[in-house]
């Protein structure tokens, strides 16, 4: 064990558990992964899902404090955090403390909104990403989380002011293996100019569903090669997710960040070019830097973190 070691942090979501030992000032000083997310956890056995993962970390460190983020806090979880709603900061995310473990284990909340009809949406684990999305501090502008269902984020002075979910990655899904559309489809073929035409066709869309047609329509017409046609669905999709963010946002000309998975960051920041915009990728370790400066906040920390 590290002597400077200060925070043990999980990000438990619903298909993994990753582990990191983060130093007093914030560094990740090892990490680990496994296959235990919460779905995969049976009869509750939360506790033994994390001495397999970290046993011997914490065997090493009796006053490790552990501060867990993602769907661990979920009603399907270890324990609930109840959300919060925002604006919030990093230090408004009070701690939920679970002591079902030989110490506790700190859980972050998630948050929630309501729009201007009433109707509530949330986020848990992004909320920690966004948190720890840059190096040098909170910073403000949009954080874009792409995925199943991509969250967009706006961070104003410090706090998260307004986020929204979109379901671009579970539509694509289902459009693609339940639908009359893919049946237009021979592979998953990666296709820069088939992809280019269906994020333009998306984003400059009012709304999406007549539009959705056209990726038969095209390959009936000889105008997509069966094996475009993924890509310009992807691409329609992810155009109209951007069109519709932006469209959403209180502050339509603030810096793009793009938080997660590199691959599929550079797949939006494509996108976003398309669609007049650009984007930074956050560095990797975003969840990390959340979990430290929330425990920070809360004063678990030794030491303070800027």
């Amino acid at each position: 064990m590290p002597p400077e070691t200060a925070l043990l942090g999980l990000d438990w979501g619903t298909t993994s558990l990753r582990g990191y030992l983060i130093g007093k000032d914030g560094t990740v000083l090892a990490e680990r992964s496994a296959g235990a997310g919460i779905l995969h956890i049976q009869n509750g056995a939360f506790a033994d899902a994390l001495m397999d993962l970290a046993g011997d970390w914490l065997a090493a460190d009796k006053s490790l404090p552990i501060v867990a983020s993602g769907m661990i806090g979920s009603r399907q979880g270890w324990s609930e955090a109840p959300y919060v709603e925002i604006p919030t900061g990093a230090g408004g995310l009070t701690l939920h403390r679970h002591g079902g473990f030989d110490r506790p284990v700190n859980i972050v909340p998630g948050l929630a909104r309501r729009d201007a009809d009433g109707v509530p949406d949330v986020m848990r684990g992004e909320e920690t990403q966004i948190f720890g999305a840059h190096e040098n501090g909170i910073q403000d502008g949009l954080m874009l989380l792409p995925g199943s269902h991509s969250k967009w984020a706006l961070v104003s002075d410090g706090l998260i002011t307004w986020f929204a979910t979109f379901m671009t990655g579970e539509l694509y899904s289902a459009l693609r293996d339940h639908t009359i559309l893919g049946r237009m489809i021979t592979d998953d073929t990666d296709d820069a100019a088939a992809f280019a035409r269906g994020v333009k066709y998306g984003c400059d869309a009012s709304g999406i569903l007549q539009r959705l047609f056209s990726a038969r329509t095209l390959a009936l017409f000889g105008e997509l090669s069966e094996h475009q046609v993924a890509s310009y669905l992807s691409g329609m999709l992810i155009g109209a997710e951007i069109a519709e963010a932006r469209a959403l946002t209180e502050n339509a000309g603030a810096q793009i960040t793009i938080i997660g998975d590199p691959e599929l960051g550079q797949r939006y920041r494509t996108a976003l070019t398309h669609c007049g915009l650009a984007a930074d990728q956050a560095r990797k370790g975003a969840a990390a830097r959340g979990q430290w400066r929330i425990a920070a906040a809360n004063g678990l920390l030794r030491s303070p973190a800027p």
